[in-house]
């Protein structure tokens, strides 16, 4: 069976954020996880990885020609509440990491599977961290294009 182009998509994106530089776990979309947690029982950071594929335009006449793919890889960086505003770790800690996620996405990166190429559109949007139950959440955002 050939490897249909939403996995090629999928997996050129993956292959970078496996290679994140920031040492946290990540979780992927249907895959077992469970969040990290320190050697005396307390929560530590990670980050959730969610591929948002937008609409595939046509661009030419011909059904089987490439068409244009883009979407939206969203990383977030997800941070222990009770870890936050303690002296521990400063809101503005936050905001770095989650930069340091964006950074490893620059403007024009290929990201390339098996013949597929996706490219990153512009730089990351990092957003403001967001409370999220037991966790702040700051979520990064990666436009990418491709046509594939």
């Amino acid at each position: 069976m050939a490897i249909t182009v939403q996995t090629l998509v999928w997996q050129a994106l993956k292959a970078r954020v496996a290679t994140l530089p920031v040492g946290y776990a990540v979780s992927y979309p249907m895959e077992p996880f469970d969040p990290p947690v320190s050697a005396n029982g307390k929560p530590l950071p990670y980050v959730e990885c969610r591929h948002l594929p937008n609409d595939n335009t046509r661009l030419f006449i011909k059904g089987s020609d490439p068409h244009e793919r883009m979407g939206i890889l969203q990383l977030s960086l997800l941070w222990p509440v009770s870890d936050v505003g303690t002296g521990k770790t400063h809101p503005d800690v936050l905001t770095q990491k989650a930069g340091e996620i964006a950074a490893h996405f620059p403007a024009d990166l290929a990201l390339d599977f098996q013949g597929a190429r996706v490219r990153v559109e512009r730089a990351p949007d990092v957003a403001q961290p967001l409370r999220d139950e037991a966790v702040w959440r700051v979520p990064v955002s990666v436009r990418y294009r491709g046509y594939i």
